[in-house]
């Protein structure tokens, strides 16, 4: 039987401090300060954002193993991605009851020290607090007037299905330019098995708002730009018989790449100025972890 969301009523929660936002630095804050939070914007690590490989993660249960990554350059090394920690930390705040609209919220208004979260069934759940951290204004009214607005600019993931080229040594190919700075390679979820040695991949580029705007720095040529960037690479398509005129010269086919979907994510937010009663944190999760390196965490000690 199917829920009638117009007899449930407005929840009300009272809590002395609450975080808004849900980036790994949101989480970790939370983890290591007891605090709840809500967000209306999901924001996890993408599968492309790592650790450096010395980053020490055995507090949270989890390793940092380091791998080498193939570039068109020099070999890189890195740690394990940021969104295995993200998982970790939203599992187990959820698990300590630290997490109490979970994914409900469409938007959040702060009226005084009253937080009005509602959520996607034009329900409405208020939070009473002492004090409120941002972390992510985004999507949350009633907040200070901003005192700096940066240009904005914005990191665009262009993700690619390759047909024809998925086989080749690289992890990781860069350029010079803000269009297309780097192409990510990662095993391809589409096949079965998500077999390691066929790939797809995502370009990175860097955009103004303008230039999003712009078909130049479209998607369309962002897949011209990458078959560009491989093709100099020396990746390739499947073999394709041998040449007739010298058979001892292999034809391989040319490469085949379609679009998939583009991602968009602002750089820069707006900078507030904390007051009585908001508190605006930027730091980042170095900070975060090194502030409480020797803090006994609440909720490790709940889920152990």
């Amino acid at each position: 039987m199917s829920l009638d969301h117009s007899k449930i009523r407005d929840i009300t929660f009272s809590y002395e401090k609450i975080v808004i936002g849900s980036s790994l630095e949101a989480l970790l804050y939370c983890y290591y300060n007891s605090v709840p939070f809500v967000y209306a914007n999901l924001d996890c690590p993408n599968r492309f954002s790592y650790f450096e490989w010395n980053v020490d993660l055995s507090e949270f249960g989890l390793g940092n193993k380091s791998r080498i990554i193939s570039t068109s350059g020099v070999s890189k090394k890195i740690g394990t991605s940021k969104d295995h920690l993200w998982e970790k930390l939203y599992f187990d705040l959820s698990l300590a009851g630290l997490n109490p609209l979970a994914d409900k919220v469409a938007s959040i208004r702060v009226e005084g020290k009253t937080l009005k979260a509602f959520t996607h069934k034009a329900r409405m759940a208020k939070i009473s607090f002492g004090k409120v951290v941002v972390f992510n204004p985004d999507n949350v009214a009633g907040l200070p007037p901003p005192v700096k607005i940066p240009k904005k600019k914005y990191k665009v993931y262009d993700w690619m299905n390759v047909r024809l080229g998925t086989q080749h040594k690289y992890d990781w190919i860069e350029d010079m330019s803000h269009f297309v700075n780097c192409i990510l390679f990662y095993p391809s979820d589409r096949i079965d098995g998500k077999k390691k040695d066929r790939k797809d991949l995502v370009a990175i580029s860097y955009l103004s708002e303008s230039e999003l705007e712009d078909y130049e720095y479209s998607d369309v040529n962002a897949r011209f730009k990458v078959i560009h960037l491989m093709k100099e690479a020396g990746i390739r398509g499947p073999r394709n018989g041998r040449d007739p005129n010298n058979k001892k010269i292999q034809k391989y086919r040319g490469i085949k790449i379609e679009t998939s979907h583009r991602e968009i994510e602002l750089l820069e937010m707006p900078v507030y100025e904390s007051t009585d009663t908001i508190e605006f944190n930027n730091d980042s999760y170095d900070d975060i972890m090194s502030k409480n390196k020797l803090c006994e965490s609440y909720v490790a000690r709940t889920i152990q």
